[in-house]
């Protein structure tokens, strides 16, 4: 693998469930890379590129990762957590983070959960919804920022590296379950917590659902990941 998106890439669709969020159905490798494809596409219409990022609330949600996806396909950077620094294209976040926030006049504002209040704000469930359901045709390079975090940026090389490590280390199968229990602010936390799962088609765990985890990012125990570590 090469760049962020070939974790959603075509082949990579199946039915097994995947990806477990709050809702009462999981998502699906099918549904997961799919609805990556869309969002891409909702994102490309609002501007999103190379340099022109997308903000997103830190939630273990199912919407947070479909737009670090999205984001990535187009390689646009990604940076988590509210409220947004610098001069994203797009900000992404549940209502009340999002509908009083203050942004500046090119960036959209997009909520997922409830129906936005206001005219001007997006709401991502049911606008991905109507999207092209097509891998992107954008091309990206190993070498383009796919995160931008406190203290540095990564890019689609390191982060997979970084990925790839974790599954070495941890001897992660397509029947591990990986429960994400830090923050999404903390790189090594999508790193152990996300990508590497989905590198190898393991589960991931983003609540109290789903299947007993066997590796737990931010837990203690036999069990426990400290995601600080798989970046070093």
């Amino acid at each position: 693998m090469d760049v962020i998106g070939d974790l959603v890439a075509r082949e990579r669709r199946v039915k097994e469930p995947q990806v477990y969020g709050d809702g009462s159905q999981p998502y699906t490798a099918h549904k997961f890379c799919t609805d990556a494809w869309k969002t891409a596409s909702l994102f490309r219409y609002h501007g999103v590129g190379p340099e022109r990022g997308v903000a997103v609330a830190a939630d273990p949600a199912p919407q947070p990762l479909l737009s670090f996806f999205g984001a990535a396909l187009l390689g646009a950077p990604v940076r988590f957590g509210l409220p947004p620094e610098g001069d994203p294209r797009v900000v992404v976040g549940p209502a009340a983070e999002i509908e009083g926030l203050t942004v500046e006049p090119g960036t959209k504002r997009v909520i997922y959960g409830d129906e936005p209040s206001a005219p001007d704000v997006i709401h991502f469930e049911r606008d991905i919804w109507s999207e092209n359901p097509t891998m992107p045709p954008d091309t990206v390079d190993p070498d383009q920022t796919a995160l931008v975090a406190a203290d540095r940026t990564y890019t689609h090389e390191d982060l997979l590296t970084a990925a790839e490590r974790v599954v070495d280390g941890r001897t992660l199968t397509e029947d591990d379950a990986v429960a994400v229990r830090a923050s999404l602010t903390r790189p090594g936390t999508l790193v152990a917590g996300v990508l590497a799962p989905l590198q190898v088609g393991a589960s991931v765990l983003l609540a109290e659902t789903g299947p007993e985890p066997t590796v737990v990012v931010g837990g203690d125990g036999s069990s426990g990941l400290d995601p600080d570590g798989v970046l070093d």
